[in-house]
């Protein structure tokens, strides 16, 4: 027996991702990043973004990179598309709200979107945080803006970090055959 007897299709849209309501019945911390290998510092970059802002209450909202904007910054694909990123991201407790993030040049309009309160960044996001500001002074936003510092979870501590170790495991068991 089945719990589901119906025989809808799959609708990636419909299942684990839910994007924050327009009304806002609390305060909200926005985060972006491409988690593309979730490791233990995400982990403690989510938590810590909340406890940063001072809001406990808050809803968490992630904005997730798009393949496109990795291919175009970092210079390679993500290990895991962009929809497989965003359910993962959406299946974490911490995570309120989660969605992908505007290509082009619109990309800080997912911002007026989401209406933060706070916007946390990380130890190695946007260098230059003036575009930022001035986006807010441009649309009268009262957000703040916080940067956390770089989190210590072992020696693992990036994406890049954690596939180089799995290359490095699987060139060792090749050579070791």
């Amino acid at each position: 027996m089945t719990c589901n007897d119906d025989n809808d299709s799959f609708d990636e849209g419909q299942y684990f991702v839910s994007p924050p309501p327009l009304q806002k019945d609390q305060k909200r911390v926005l985060v972006f990043g491409t988690f593309d290998i979730i490791h233990p510092a995400h982990l403690r970059f989510l938590l810590e973004a909340r406890k940063t802002a001072n809001c406990p209450e808050c809803q968490l909202v992630v904005v997730l990179a798009r393949d496109s904007s990795i291919e175009r910054i970092k210079g390679h694909k993500p290990i895991f598309h962009e929809l497989e990123r965003l359910h993962l991201l959406s299946g974490l407790r911490v995570v309120d709200f989660a969605r992908l993030g505007n290509e082009g040049s619109k990309h800080f309009d997912v911002i007026l979107e989401i209406n933060p309160d706070y916007i946390v960044l990380g130890y190695d996001q946007i260098q230059n945080d003036q575009p930022l500001q001035n986006f807010f002074t441009e649309h009268n936003l009262n957000t703040q803006l916080c940067r956390l510092p770089k989190f210590e979870s072992g020696d693992l501590i990036s994406s890049s970090e954690v596939r180089n170790k799995v290359l490095e495991m699987v060139t060792d068991k090749k050579n070791n055959k």
